[in-house]
């Protein structure tokens, strides 16, 4: 049986719309690598401990866990990280798990700020759930997130999701018997392993294909890097030829941790301003002005009147 390796608590701001968040998660939920229960305010992944404190580390080979946040106590969200006992988790490894939680789940929002700055805008209203509760559905890694955007380029999330999860199968880790539960079967591929493999096959078109392997091979070799400056990674997310302005703010919102990325070439963010007509890209970047500081969360909020978060 696997050991409980770790145990902890991480606080957070109310109101948190909990529900909310996990729904988007769920909607998105990676096959064989993420299982959400909204209902139970639970969430479950599979991790790898050995690339914790980096993206694109692989220090000895995989060390496969499963991390579950458990919503239910009041301001706070239990963490469980449960693995093979062949190795032990250093204080380092617990520092970086306690910051990826953090960043998954926004936990460090600021609801007074958001609904000061937030809280009166009319088209952002969401059908009594406070406008401060809201949190941007963040990553537990940078590059699978980005790799996410990428496959998810002008096609629908139940199509981003299906070529996700070709990858995972074809390029996943596979953890041992005993951690498996709930589906949960492999670890998201690291960087290497994408940038070798043809990506064809799995269904891209041959230009999505080249986009996420130059993505890919960037991340394996160094050239990029998630953690470098935000306006850096973003010149060299666009640099990559078949990624946009929309994968470059969808990035940066999620995995970036950047609070006023906004995806304004977006459809479903302007099918929430008008449905019948929608305004162009330009409009409503210029609507979101007035969103600032916050236009992330504006997003999120959005694409939940929308119904597509």
């Amino acid at each position: 049986m696997p050991d409980l390796a770790l145990s902890f608590e991480e606080s957070y701001r109310r109101p948190f719309d909990v529900r909310g968040l996990l729904e988007f998660f769920a909607a998105r939920a990676l096959p064989d690598v993420e299982a959400v229960d909204p209902e139970r305010l639970l969430y479950r992944r599979t991790i790898d401990l050995a690339t914790v404190g980096a993206e694109t580390g692989d220090r000895a080979g995989p060390h496969h866990a499963v991390l579950q946040a458990d919503f239910g106590a009041d301001r706070h969200v239990r963490v469980r990280v449960r693995a093979n006992s062949e190795r032990t988790v250093g204080r380092a490894d617990r520092k970086a798990i306690s910051r990826r939680v953090r960043r998954l789940f926004d936990l460090d929002a600021e609801p007074d700020a958001i609904a000061s700055s937030l809280g009166g805008v009319t088209e952002l209203a969401t059908g009594g759930r406070p406008v401060a509760g809201v949190r941007i559905p963040g990553a537990w890694s940078s590059f699978e997130t980005a790799v996410r955007a990428v496959l998810g380029q002008q096609i629908s999330v139940a199509g981003a999701r299906t070529l996700a999860g070709r990858l995972v199968a074809a390029l996943g880790s596979e953890l041992p018997a005993a951690l498996r539960v709930d589906g949960l079967e492999r670890t998201f591929p690291n960087p290497g392993r994408v940038a070798s493999f043809d990506l064809r096959t799995i269904g891209l078109p041959a230009s999505r294909a080249r986009a996420l392997g130059d993505l890919a091979s960037q991340v394996a070799s160094g050239e990029l890097r998630f953690d470098a400056d935000p306006q850096e990674v973003r010149r060299r997310l666009l640099a990559v030829k078949g990624i946009g302005p929309w994968t470059v703010e969808y990035v940066a919102m999620r995995a970036l941790g950047d609070r006023d990325a906004f995806p304004a070439s977006d459809l479903g963010l302007r099918k929430a301003i008008d449905k019948a007509e929608p305004p162009g890209a330009a409009e409503l970047e210029a609507i979101a002005e007035a969103w600032r500081p916050f236009r992330a969360y504006a997003a999120i909020l959005l694409w939940r009147r929308a119904g597509g978060g």
